[in-house]
């Protein structure tokens, strides 16, 4: 599965660079976890699963204790992605990619410079202003979500996801996704698509960790000044302020 690979990149850089677990909180709607070497600190996040997942029972005490847990417990799998975007965001303050400042423009930009009207574009989770951009540009996209407050007449089940995927020709795929078995199959699905794209905050790792996995894309935020009160304590929209990278695997 991409998510036992990624935990086992992440722990080795977590081993080499000296990373410990500084701390992390599960908040609406970021996760964070902040990891240090005491020299030099990085913070990332992921969405926190909405009125599900066991809470109490969070007894993490260091990065290994995160990375190498399996339950199906999807508070435990928000720390867990949460701690790979740390430690992915790490490596990228060791190597910074290109930085654009606005995600939500760039990853605009790229998709319609990279599609047609013909183009079959299909979202993996509802990436509302990003979407809704696309569809002023005369796109065809279809969205498909799990959280079914999200669901209406143009945002689907994600049963149908599967069927979508294998005739799209763009598939834009939410970083959180990656906690959960089903990323594995869309990308199986996926054979037909030019370009497959991991977007959003939850997809904040180092790039490279995705490599030969079909993915063909990340765009996430660059989180190096962003400091978990900030987190906490902002509304949803403040996180994309922060500058991002869009960068090819």
């Amino acid at each position: 599965m991409i998510l036992d690979k990624l935990k086992q990149q992440a722990l080795q850089s977590a081993k080499k660079n000296s990373l410990i677990l500084k701390s992390f909180k599960i908040c609406e709607p970021f996760t964070y976890v902040e990891v240090t070497n005491k020299t030099k600190s990085s913070i990332g996040v992921a969405l926190s699963p909405s009125d599900e997942g066991d809470l109490e029972n969070i007894n993490f005490k260091n990065i290994e204790d995160i990375l190498e847990d399996d339950s199906f417990n999807l508070a435990s799998r928000a720390i867990i992605l949460a701690t790979i975007n740390a430690i992915g965001q790490y490596e990228l303050q060791e190597n910074p990619p290109s930085l654009k400042k606005n995600l939500r423009v760039a990853s605009c930009e790229f998709l319609l410079e990279n599609s047609t009207k013909k183009d079959k574009i299909v979202f993996i989770g509802n990436l509302k202003p990003v979407i809704k951009k696309l569809k002023e540009n005369s796109r065809d996209v279809a969205v498909f979500c799990r959280r079914k407050k999200e669901l209406n007449s143009e945002v689907y089940n994600d049963i149908f996801e599967y069927e979508a995927v294998s005739k799209a020709d763009i598939v834009v795929i939410t970083g959180a996704a990656l906690i959960g078995s089903t990323f594995d199959a869309i990308l199986k699905f996926a054979t037909n698509a030019k370009i497959i794209m991991v977007s959003g905050f939850s997809a904040g790792l180092n790039p490279v960790w995705l490599k030969n996995s079909n993915v063909t894309h990340i765009a996430s935020l660059y989180l190096k000044d962003c400091s978990k009160d900030k987190i906490e304590k902002n509304p949803f929209e403040d996180i994309f302020e922060n500058s991002c990278y869009l960068q090819k695997i």
